[in-house]
């Protein structure tokens, strides 16, 4: 068996990077503050400038995200406003292009807890 370095922090930083979106996600109705801490968290657990962008889609006005969450709240209406997350990084391997589903969390149990 061959031990591939490279794919080992491959493997370590998208592990790393998967995690931060989901430790923060509580943070995703501020767009600049979730950017915020997962850049800070990512940084002081990654030896590498890995140029980590995210992308949490469009901000709707004041008026529309309280429509939309008073629906989810008294109607029980599902929305997928901001629960998809762009994300795009660079490891030794290769450039990773990701779009991570928040709501989802059991899809990404491996990259989470294995």
């Amino acid at each position: 068996m061959k031990l591939d370095i490279s794919e080992v922090y491959h493997q370590y930083i998208t592990r790393i990077v998967i995690f931060a979106l989901f430790t923060f996600k509580g943070q995703i109705r501020q767009p600049n503050v979730y950017k915020l801490s997962v850049l800070g968290f990512t940084k002081r657990r990654l030896p590498w400038n890995i140029n980590l962008i995210i992308d949490t889609g469009i901000k709707l006005d004041k008026d529309e995200e309280r429509e939309i969450a008073l629906a989810e709240i008294l109607d029980n209406v599902e929305s997928d406003y901001m629960t998809t997350v762009n994300v795009s990084f660079t490891t030794p391997s290769k450039q990773v292009n990701m779009e991570i589903d928040l709501s989802d969390e059991e899809k990404y149990a491996k990259y989470l807890y294995d």
